[in-house]
């Protein structure tokens, strides 16, 4: 249905541009890159996530959008208002919540009955993640401070490298999760892949956001090792959620990983108010998406 990918291209541009900052915005801010050179990386990280392992996702697609294209367009529809509204407004609200949201919402109008064993495993695995997140940026990152290092000039430049690579490395598993999620819906063939892919060009280079730039910077000064753990274990958690078909907020992931990353410094003083403004979105995220499908189908 031509409807559904126009719409689902339009959700990867905002979802590209949306998170280009979280992705790019410590190697570009540090001179590491010239800014079209990483935004270049991040467009490519993207779209190989997406045909590589975009697929992954099609489990979800199947079991929470069986419906009829007429039907599934609702849920596209309302997503793409929601995320919309909240793109240019700076609201930090998980499109990948608002869409299952959107799911669960065409459901219930419908009155079919969802896979409740895989809606369980999502919830559950949205709980999980932000903790998992915490932790495992908490004691990567203190094993980092702690590490001792003969030379500190080869200690900052290996961290920089490294730094590049999980950028790279959040981008793939971004274009896998999110933006695989969002193709699958659309369908598949040549064409759909191509309109992805496009969509994740023009969305980093056109449409980049500073939302979770500017929260990471408000929970705490971030420096190369924080900004280090933090993607690595975000991207870890969301490419586990892909390997699993849960589809997973990057957004929910990194935001705690960031947190539990500031924690580790034991006399940093961490503004929390930022992270749980972006819980309670996390939690309305969902609750936003079924009220708007169901009033909308």
């Amino acid at each position: 249905m031509l409807a559904i990918i126009v719409f689902s291209f339009l959700l990867v541009i905002l979802v590209a541009g949306n998170n280009s900052s979280a992705v790019s915005g410590t190697i570009i801010g540090s001179k590491m890159m010239n800014r079209y050179v990483a935004l270049a990386v991040t467009a490519g990280g993207y779209i190989a996530g997406y045909l590589l392992e975009g697929q992954f996702l099609q489990h979800a697609v199947n079991e929470l959008l069986p419906f009829k294209p007429e039907y599934v367009l609702y849920a596209i529809i309302a997503s793409f208002i929601i995320f919309t509204i909240a793109f240019f407004v700076k609201v930090p609200i998980s499109l990948t919540m608002a869409l299952v949201g959107s799911a669960i919402g065409l459901s219930l109008k419908l009155g079919y009955s969802s896979d409740f064993r895989f809606l369980t495993e999502i919830i559950i695995a949205w709980i999980a993640a932000p903790l998992i997140s915490i932790g495992a940026s908490y004691i990567f990152n203190d094993w980092l401070s702690r590490m001792p290092h003969r030379n500190l000039w080869s200690y900052a430049s290996a961290i920089k490298g490294l730094l590049i690579i999980t950028a790279i490395f959040t981008a793939f598993t971004l274009g896998a999760n999110t933006i695989g999620f969002l193709g699958d819906i659309s369908g598949t063939g040549l064409i759909n892949e191509i309109m992805v892919s496009v969509g994740s060009i023009i969305g980093t280079f056109f449409f980049s956001s500073g939302i979770m730039k500017s929260v990471s910077q408000n929970m705490y000064m971030m420096k190369y090792t924080n900004a280090f753990s933090s993607q690595l274990v975000s991207a870890l958690v969301v490419e586990v959620s892909t390997l699993f078909s849960i589809p997973m907020s990057n957004t929910q992931t990194l935001t705690s990983a960031v947190l539990g990353s500031g924690l580790s410094y034991r006399a940093k003083a961490i503004y929390l108010k930022p992270f749980l403004y972006i819980v309670v979105m996390w939690i309305l995220s969902p609750l936003i998406g079924l009220a708007f499908t169901y009033v909308l189908a």
